[in-house]
């Protein structure tokens, strides 16, 4: 509780995790292997599926939300600080 009496307004976001990238080209080539053997040619479209995704992913900015900011500005507002 703040000095005033009132608490500070404080919210936390529940953080999902994205599916990385490319987790289904994986996925499938570990399930081909397990059906196959890691040296069957029936393996070799999944496997180029993953290379491709691969090379062309890049890491995903994180988003980060400012609602605790703008509760926090509010809060100044509110009880006049």
């Amino acid at each position: 509780m703040t000095a005033v009496g009132i608490p500070k307004l404080k919210v936390r976001v529940k953080k999902m995790q994205p599916l990385p990238a490319c987790a289904l080209e994986m996925s499938a080539l570990a399930t081909c292997w397990a059906s196959f053997s890691t040296d069957d040619r029936r393996c070799a479209e999944t496997a180029k599926a993953l290379t491709a995704c691969m090379q062309s992913a890049r890491p995903a900015a994180a988003k980060r939300s400012s609602i605790n900011f703008h509760l926090a500005r509010l809060g100044r507002q509110v009880l006049g600080r």
